[in-house]
């Protein structure tokens, strides 16, 4: 009997991970239709995957006021919608861009920078081999 419970609680918890999933992406897709990122979506991808235009990582701009502001509502609705299902995947990427985003909202790096740093940590967190963790990794920071 208690074996039945389990296999019964691994389905239910897997099918609300890919639902929970689900929602994050879902809410993180409706940023491209969303009027007020209009003025970032050609330098940026807004639904927070990989940089796949490669004017976007060459591009030298830097964002105006208006940009800026744009970029300033786009962490919020990202914060929110990665908050639907915090899942630990969408929560790790958005941690890392909430630490290149500020420099690109300051002006202090252009959005093709912004891409390349973006790129680079997309590729790194979900390209991560899911594997246990080796024993003697922590050994080689010294």
């Amino acid at each position: 009997m208690r074996i039945t419970l389990l296999i019964i609680f691994m389905i239910i918890s897997s099918h609300s991970y890919a639902e929970a999933q689900n929602k994050t992406s879902q809410c993180l897709k409706g940023l491209e239709k969303d009027a007020r990122f209009f003025s970032i979506a050609s330098h940026v991808v807004l639904d927070g995957q990989d940089v796949t235009k490669p004017q976007m990582l060459t591009d030298q701009a830097i964002p105006d006021e208006r940009q800026k502001q744009a970029i300033a509502d786009w962490i919020d609705a990202r914060s929110l919608c990665v908050n639907l299902s915090p899942v630990k995947i969408s929560v790790d990427l958005h941690l890392l861009f909430l630490t290149i985003v500020p420099d690109l909202y300051n002006g202090q790096t252009t959005f093709g920078e912004f891409n390349k740093k973006w790129h680079a940590l997309f590729k790194e967190v979900t390209e991560a081999p899911i594997t246990a963790p080796d024993p003697t990794a922590h050994q080689h920071h010294h």
